[in-house]
C-alpha cells in the first residue's frame, strides 16, 4: 500500500478574511480541507464533489464483483486449453465478459471518474 504524502514545506499566502472564508467554504463543499483545495485549484487538477459514504462503499463491492468475473473467465479459459469441454462457451464467455465491463463503468460512474482514463 502506498504511504501518503507528508507535506512539509510551507508557502504563506495572504489572503483576506473574506477571501479565507470563501475558499474553506468552497473547500468544504466539496469534501476537502483548504491546503488541498489550493494545491488542486494551483495544479489546475481536477476539483471534484465529494461522494457519498453509499457509493465508495458500492464501488468497492463492484470491484469485488468484478475481480470475481474475471477469476471465472479466467477459470473458463483454463478449462479450455486443458481440453475439458463446456458448452455454450462462446456465448458463456461474451456475457461473463459483458458483465464485468457493465460492473467496472458502473463503478467508475459512482466514484465519479472519468471512464476514458481507466481503460
Amino acid at each position: 500500500m502506498t504511504r501518503p504524502k507528508t507535506y512539509t514545506a510551507r508557502y504563506e499566502l495572504r489572503l483576506t478574511p473574506a477571501e479565507k472564508m470563501a475558499w474553506r467554504a468552497s473547500a468544504a463543499a466539496i469534501g476537502m480541507d483548504l491546503s488541498e483545495y489550493i494545491r488542486r485549484c494551483v495544479e489546475r487538477r481536477t476539483l471534484t464533489t465529494a461522494q457519498p459514504e453509499v457509493n465508495r462503499t458500492t464501488a468497492l463491492e463492484l470491484g469485488r464483483i468484478g475481480v470475481n468475473l474475471n477469476q471465472q473467465i479466467r477459470a473458463m479459459n483454463t478449462a479450455l486449453a486443458s481440453g475439458q469441454y463446456i458448452p455454450n462457451i462462446s456465448s458463456s464467455l461474451r456475457v461473463v465478459e459483458e458483465v464485468y465491463q457493465v460492473v467496472k463503468k458502473l463503478q467508475s460512474e459512482l466514484l465519479g471518474i472519468d471512464d476514458r482514463q481507466n481503460s
